[in-house]
């Protein structure tokens, strides 16, 4: 598809609120899935950041919950677009490279079937749909779809002490772990300017 035309599609997605997201949402993440996330990602550097803030605004954990497998695909796509500008982003690169050891990170939603993980091992991030087993998570935020997606977004107020935002593991793990999830913001914006609220809670 040219270049033109995957971004003019995309454009037109986002433009949507309600049942017209809805109804496009399913065709479009396996648009993006058969041009290859890191092929629009090049195009529209921040079109994740985008797209998580329009379905934000559209009730998205009525819309999962009514599209069963859509939070899996968007999840799938979300962590292959963060692992790709990771490989590009020096910043990003230097803090993964400087982790003092593995995290097995959980993301679960409460109310839809948003959930998924991420991997910062030997100077690598990767991550998908689905949890990963208890006994292999080092921490795991939990709380609304709509308290998630601000999360990644860096739109979260008060970080990761706000009150809606759950979590379970060691304390010890929000200093490793909120650098980490500033720079997933910064990737997914497309920029390498400050991530702002992520984290100033701590």
């Amino acid at each position: 598809m040219p270049e033109e035309t995957i971004k003019k599609s995309m454009d037109d997605l986002l433009a949507l609120s309600g049942e017209g997201l809805k109804r496009k949402l399913p065709g479009a993440l396996i648009q993006i899935r058969e041009y290859g996330i890191g092929n629009l990602l090049r195009e529209y550097p921040d079109f994740l950041a985008k797209l998580l803030a329009a379905l934000r605004k559209a009730d998205p954990a009525g819309l999962f919950n009514q599209l069963p497998g859509a939070a899996d695909q968007l999840m799938d796509l979300l962590w292959a677009g963060v692992s790709f500008r990771a490989e590009q982003v020096k910043e990003m690169k230097a803090l993964l490279e400087r982790a003092e050891r593995p995290m097995h990170i959980n993301i679960e939603s409460s109310d839809s079937p948003f959930r998924g993980h991420f991997i910062v091992k030997e100077g690598k991030m990767n991550g998908r749909s689905g949890l990963l087993h208890f006994k292999d998570e080092d921490f795991r935020f939990m709380g609304p779809t709509e308290v998630l997606m601000d999360l990644l977004t860096g739109d979260l107020p008060m970080g990761f002490s706000n009150l809606r935002l759950q979590t379970a593991g060691h304390s010890g793990w929000v200093s490793r772990i909120a650098p980490v999830v500033r720079e997933i913001v910064k990737l997914l914006k497309g920029t390498q300017e400050p991530a702002g609220k992520i984290g100033s809670g701590i």
